[in-house]
């Protein structure tokens, strides 16, 4: 038969006692750290290694585009020179052409300031009297 010391022996319903005790109170929240640990523990062990991965960081595809228009890798339609349409009506603004290092036109922006004819007012309203 086996030899068990009696001190374990005595210590076994202790021990028993906690273990009930902790399965049943340790998973409450804010329940505190002597109660908790054993479960925390149990966590790791038996469900660490099934969790599945962290999902990779997304590519950051606006970035993958920018480039490649850069390198001329781009498959896209080009932007056509010398056509910026304005649909404001005799427009003096100007166009401002922004380029890779290549020079490929990247983006044209139009900065549209419509022209006022000589003796028009400025678009204030005068107030009534």
């Amino acid at each position: 038969m086996l030899d068990i010391p009696a001190a374990v022996l005595a210590a076994a319903p202790a021990a028993v006692a906690y273990g009930i005790t902790a399965a049943a109170y340790g998973g409450r929240p804010g329940a505190p750290a002597w109660l908790r640990w054993p479960l925390t523990v149990w966590d790791v062990l038996a469900y660490s290694w099934r969790r599945p991965a962290p999902a990779p960081p997304r590519p950051d595809y606006a970035r993958i585009d920018r480039l490649e228009r850069e390198l001329g890798l781009a498959e896209e339609r080009p932007i056509q020179p010398h056509r910026t349409v304005c649909l404001t009506k005799d427009c003096a603004g100007e166009t401002e052409e922004l380029r890779t290092w290549s020079g490929q036109l990247i983006r044209r922006v139009h900065y549209c300031q419509p022209s006022v004819p000589a003796g028009a007012d400025s678009g204030q309203r005068r107030r009534s009297r």
